[in-house]
């Protein structure tokens, strides 16, 4: 199963309008399902801009135990764990990732959320809607191609106003 997993402000908006995500650390510290959400995970799959920041933060590979892809037009330079850059069309890489044991998560920016989800490849959105309002900033999702449907599985709400929202994704027909 592919998967996305990621946070917004109530008015829609993943990072403020610097890009920062500062916004996030005033709900630290609560459990929000985070570690068996990692257990089902086996590959987690990013852009450049994402990798290449967690590269920045000179920890090493934060997804132990994952193969990790990197969607990227040019080599990396550096190599964290198990990871492999990936140029080829994204409905290649969704066709590999289906082959997959395990669910594999899109990690961080919107777009590449996004792109799976034009391609009818994301099949679950853990869309977390934490309590402040930005104002600006990027959005969550910002595509043309119209509605995409989605059913909600389910809603858990947290003690410091975090909602979580479960969405499942109708695959696209051919």
């Amino acid at each position: 199963m592919i998967r996305g997993y990621i946070a917004q402000s109530a008015d829609g908006f993943v990072a403020d309008k610097d890009g920062g995500v500062g916004f996030l650390d005033a709900y630290q510290g609560v459990d929000y399902g985070y570690e068996p959400f990692m257990a089902e995970i086996d590959t987690v799959v990013m852009g450049r801009a994402t990798y290449d920041q967690i590269v920045g933060f000179d920890v090493g590979w934060p997804y132990a135990g994952k193969r990790g892809v990197v969607v990227t037009s040019s080599p990396l330079e550096t190599v964290l764990g198990d990871v492999r850059a990936w140029s080829r069309p994204l409905s290649e890489l969704a066709d590999d990732l289906a082959q997959n044991t395990g669910d594999t998560w899109i990690v961080g920016g919107p777009k590449l959320q996004a792109a799976f989800i034009e391609l009818g490849a994301l099949e679950r959105l853990d869309l977390f809607v934490m309590p402040v309002l930005l104002g600006a900033g990027v959005p969550l999702f910002a595509s043309d191609k119209g509605a995409v449907p989605m059913e909600l599985a389910q809603s858990k709400s947290f003690d410091n106003g975090v909602i979580q929202l479960e969405y499942r994704l109708a695959a696209k027909s051919a």
